[in-house]
């Protein structure tokens, strides 16, 4: 029988997600998967709310619990009820917005997950590991109906952060509402393989999840769109039409976004000067990074820097 998830009341726990805020940005490393807590949200959005259409290079998690919400991703809109949570892999093309003039309380998760380069040759490990984040992948941001198990899991962690717990603690209850999501998400894939559409589609997913998975891991080296081909066995030009085709930038565009989005992260938490940040991101110099950090942020990295600096809080 189904928990009645309708009835939570996530408003007596709005204060308490801000407890949770020493555990992002650090990485969760359990056997050989790696993850970087990189948001837990309140969300309490009135009727006016409307994200136009925009990508993200890690997991995003959206669970509702009073009202509604509209998601539109690769180009159809899903009505996200109560009770109901969908899953946006990295490079999904999306956007959220409110009708009927209500608005919707819920919460959010942001994650990126790895695999340890140290742990690559334990293959049983490996294996697991990719099924659990092609699971994640293949979640295709349709709602999914919670039997309560998800709310659960996430009222118990805001109750250890009201308890003052160990970051440790904290850290292993957010792994464990990940892996019930991960368990969603894979009974979902199963139940909608029912034609050869289907598997074709999920054969193209996985390519770009892989070629997703094969920059992200090595986006600080030396890399161009041929490595990348050559990593998920594929001609350049054709990897280069499904890509465009599944995530509307090109394979070149993709490594850059990553490149920066990790400069980014480096520039507001870490003290690393600019010229050793560029060189970390996979730039061949501090002037190439500067020109295109500028072109793609809309400011220069150390302005960046100043404005959005976690060092300084």
């Amino acid at each position: 029988m189904e928990k009645n998830t309708l009835s939570v009341d996530l408003t007596n726990y709005k204060e308490d997600f801000k407890l949770l805020n020493e555990i992002w940005y650090k990485d969760i490393s359990i056997n050989n998967i790696i993850i970087k807590v990189l948001g837990i949200h309140y969300m309490d959005n009135g009727p006016e709310w409307n994200i136009n259409k925009h990508r993200h290079s890690f997991f995003e998690f959206h669970y509702v619990t009073k009202n509604n919400v509209f998601t539109t991703s690769n180009g159809v809109e899903h009505k996200i009820t109560p009770g109901e949570f969908y899953i946006l892999a990295p490079g999904v093309l999306h956007a959220h917005c409110q009708k009927d003039g209500v608005g919707h309380i819920g919460f959010s998760l942001r994650w990126e997950i790895e695999i340890d380069s140290d742990c690559r040759n334990k293959q049983l490990n490996l294996l697991k590991s990719k099924q659990m984040i092609n699971a994640l992948y293949g979640a295709n941001s349709k709602p999914i109906k919670d039997d309560g198990t998800i709310i659960d899991t996430m009222i118990k962690l805001l109750e250890l952060g009201q308890k003052g717990c160990t970051e440790l603690e904290l850290q292993l209850a957010f792994i464990q509402i990940v892996i019930q999501i991960t368990k969603f998400c894979n009974k979902n894939l199963v139940e909608t393989k029912s034609n050869q559409e289907i598997n074709k589609n999920l054969i193209n997913n996985n390519i770009i999840n892989n070629t997703i998975h094969f920059i992200e891991d090595n986006y600080y080296q030396d890399i161009d769109v041929n490595d990348v081909a050559n990593s998920v066995h594929l001609s350049y030009s054709h990897l280069s039409r499904l890509f465009k085709s599944s995530l509307g930038e090109t394979v070149a565009q993709y490594i850059k976004r990553v490149r920066l989005n990790k400069a980014t992260y480096l520039l507001k938490c870490t003290d690393k000067d600019i010229a050793c940040i560029a060189r970390e991101v996979g730039f061949n110099s501090e002037y190439y990074f500067s020109n295109d950090f500028k072109k793609n942020v809309g400011m220069s990295p150390g302005s960046y820097r100043k404005n959005n600096s976690r060092l300084s809080e």
